[in-house]
This record gives structure tokens, sequence and C-alpha cells, in this order.
């Protein structure tokens, strides 16, 4: 009897694609779930669990640490942890730091990455997390970060002032720092890391175009694939879970704690506000307010009440000027009129008005060429000194350039009183707005007619 003859071994679907496999895992380090991805837009019709057999057998071993493992009850716990990456922004190699916050029962997660990952801006990394979440848990466990510990003793810790009075105002929930190299104790808050590593910036090759494109990216990330994936522990989805751990949280407030460095700032003569040494433009009409100026995560925001004005971001060249192209497109279109000096003339004092009407009513346009002369004379002799000879011409309905000038050299049978103006001191560098009045409405020859007939009334009186 002839034997049977031995049946052929099939081929498997996943051989023509090992080398590229050995590449992704053992190179690339991608973990089988971004493997299976990659295959299969090159063509791989097989199933995962014959690609994950694969992928164990050639990864390298990790060597674990024993640790026993505890579990939560909802609301009770969050875990918060820092880890640092390098990524590449439009190509450029640039260090950035992940800010992870883990709910204990849940095992929901919210990332923010930071340039900068300073006490600010960790504070409002945790205000958001908690704003996404719906409520704080009744305790979150830390190692000893600087941004949350200040100084650690044997038996207690000095928090971060800015940290603690955030913390007061969720709840005053319970703070604990671990002890140093207790990484265990957060075991729920490192371990997604590796996830966020292995997953989200795989995925994206630790590709993105700037900082913002980052944190966008892994939002989506966080609600597409982390949250409603089946955890590996619980084997329920963190999406899911929440739903139970919510109601057990602690509320949040009324009002959100402001977490950025905030301070008054008059914004100058060159329509810019100062921060550190260098100088950041706002809308060139609010010259000489005072506004708000919040910095945050590397961002800049010139503040009045609740409008923003203005939102640079923070550089690091020192001592340069920043202007936003709009702001130069106002200043421009403002300096073309009259309306700038308009309103550094204005602050010569009460009667300033009445002379720029009277200006305006009698020089037409001509009245921009005698405000930028008179406010040079102010800022050769002083306001105080140009601003009372104003209220004489105005007292005289002398509207000229001319006039201000006779009275400030003292041709007046009334004294010149030194009053203050009441409108605000004009700015030490008002010749950068006379430099950028713009070209007057009316040719040389009509003001050289106008300073002759001036001079000419002069002589008459005299």
């Amino acid at each position: 009897m002839r034997g049977k003859r031995p049946r052929k071994k099939r081929k498997s679907k996943l051989e023509p694609y090992l080398p590229v496999i050995q590449k992704l895992v053992c190179t690339d380090e991608l973990s089988a779930v971004l493997v299976l991805e990659e295959i299969r837009a090159l063509g791989y019709t097989g199933g995962y669990s014959i690609l994950k057999q694969h992928v164990r057998s050639i990864r390298p071993k990790a060597v674990r640490r024993p640790h026993l493992r505890f579990e939560t009850e909802p609301g009770v716990q969050g875990q918060v942890d820092l880890s640092p990456y390098t990524v590449l922004f439009s190509s450029e190699p640039t260090p950035v730091v992940c800010f992870s916050f883990v709910l204990g029962y849940s095992r929901w997660q919210f990332l923010r990455f930071f340039l900068h990952a300073d006490a600010h801006s960790v504070c409002h990394a945790h205000i958001l997390a908690f704003e996404e979440a719906g409520g704080i848990p009744h305790e979150i466990l830390y190692d000893r970060m600087k941004q949350v510990v200040l100084e650690s003793y044997r038996h207690r810790v000095v928090m971060h002032p800015l940290f603690d009075a955030m913390r007061l105002h969720y709840g005053d929930f319970k703070a604990v720092a671990l002890a140093p190299g207790y990484k265990e104790g957060k075991g729920k808050v490192e371990n997604p890391f590796k996830y966020v590593e292995g997953n989200f910036l795989k995925r994206h090759r630790s590709r993105f175009r700037d900082i913002t494109d980052l944190n966008d990216k892994a939002a989506v990330w966080l609600r597409d694939t982390a949250r409603p994936r089946k955890h590996g522990t619980t084997q329920e989805r963190p999406i899911d879970r929440l739903d139970v751990e919510r109601p057990e949280l602690l509320p949040l407030p009324a009002h959100r704690f402001e977490a950025a460095e905030v301070v008054d700032r008059v914004v100058g003569g060159d329509f810019c506000v100062a921060w550190d040494t260098n100088r950041y433009s706002v809308p060139p009409r609010f010259v000489g307010h005072t506004l708000k100026v919040r910095v945050l995560e590397g961002w800049l925001e010139a503040k009045q009440g609740d409008e923003v004005l203005a939102r640079h971001r923070v550089r690091d060249p020192q001592h340069k000027r920043f202007i936003l192209p709009e702001h130069e497109a106002e200043f421009r279109e403002r300096s073309t009129s009259r309306h700038v000096l308009s309103e550094q003339f204005l602050r010569l004092g009460p009667s300033a008005r009445d002379f720029v009407d009277g200006l305006i009513a009698e020089h037409g346009g001509a009245a921009g060429y005698h405000m930028s002369r008179i406010l040079e004379l102010a800022q050769n002799v002083g306001a105080a000194r140009v601003g009372e000879a104003v209220r004489h011409a105005v007292q005289y309905g002398a509207f000229d350039f001319n006039a201000v000038a006779r009275i400030v050299k003292g041709k007046t049978d009334k004294p010149i009183a030194a009053t203050p103006p009441t409108s605000g001191p004009l700015p030490e560098n008002i010749g950068e707005y006379l430099r950028g009045a713009g070209e007057h409405q009316r040719p040389l020859r009509v003001y050289e007619q106008i300073l002759l007939k001036l001079k000419k009334e002069d002589e008459d009186g005299e």
C-alpha cells in the first residue's frame, strides 16, 4: 500500500511581511496594534492573533520587578506625574514635558504637553483635567516634583504656594507626596506613560507642527483611542467606568482658579506692553491705558476686563519689540490722519479739546501740522508749560502753533503758571508718534503761505 503523501504546509499570510514586522518591532519599537495598522496598509489580510504571537516571540524581553496591585473605590484617588519626551516640531527635535492625570478607579486619563513645565502650567493642567473629568478626586498621589513640593522633611513637606492655593480652591483635596523612588505607588499613572509613548507618539512618529498641534492630536487620541478601549486590567472601557466614578468626585467650584501669572502693565507710546525684557504690541488706541497682562504656557495675553486685546507667543530673544501685523496696520491707518496726534494733544490739559476744535475750524487740513509742532514744543519745554499756553491761546482765540510758541516765550501780559495737565503725561517717546504721523494733507507751499501770514500778523501786532 502506497503511503500518504505529506501535506504541503500552507504559506502563512504573515510570511511576506516578516522583514517589515522585524523592523517595526525591533527598530521602531511599535506595539502589535500599530504593527497591524502598518502592514494592513501594505496589503496584509490576516488576523491579529497570529501577528501578536509572532511579535511576542521577537520582541526583547523586559525585566519586571514584582509588586502588589491595589484598587481604589470610585472617586477616591487620582494620580499625577510628569514625563519628558523629545518630539519633532517641523523636523526640529524639541524637548517637551507630558502631564498625565489618571483617575484610579476608572483609569480615565488626561494629558497635557508643555514646553516649560512651571508651577503655573502644572496647576492649569490640573484645572483642565478636573473640568474635563467633571470633578476632583478626594486625594491625588504625586512624587516630589518641584511644581508641587517646595521642600521635603522627614515627617512633612512644604507645598508650592500656587499649588496649595489651587488645591484649596478645588475642594481642599488631599495631596499625597510619595517617598522618593516609590514608583509602584503611582503605577496607574506610570504605566499609561508607556501607552502614551508606545501608541500615541509612535502612531505619529513623534512628528507635529508645534505644541498646539501636539496637544490637539493628544486630545483626539484620548477621545477616540485611549478612553474607549478595553483596559487590560479592568477589562472595561475607562469612559464607561467614568460614568460610575463621576458622581463620587468632589464637585467643581463656581469659578475657575487663575493659574496664570497676571500683572498690570501701562501701554507705552510704542503701543506695547513690557514682559521680561521684551515688548509686545496691543491695539494702538490703548496707548496710556493700564491693561492686565496674563502669561501662561508660553502665551502672553493683554486683556481689558474679560476682553483679550492681543495674544503673543512669549519669545526667547531679549530686548526685542514684537508687533502683530494687525497692530502695525492700525497704527499706520490712524497715523495718516489727525487721530493719533489728537489723542496725544488732549493730554495737554482741559483746554486742549477746545484748542483742537478751533484748529480744525480755522485751519482744516493743516490742523495736524500745528498739533505736531505744539507737541514737539511740549517735548522740549515741558507739557505743563505748553498746556498752560494752550489755555491762554483758547482765551485769545489764537488757534495756531505760533501763538502758543509766543505765549510759551512769555509774550503775554498774564503770568504762566506751570500747572500740570489733567489728562495724564505725554509719553516720553512722543517723537515716535510725530514721525509716524504721515504726510500732511496740504502741500508744503500752503504751510509756507500760512507761516508768512502769521509772521505778518505778528509784526503788525507789535
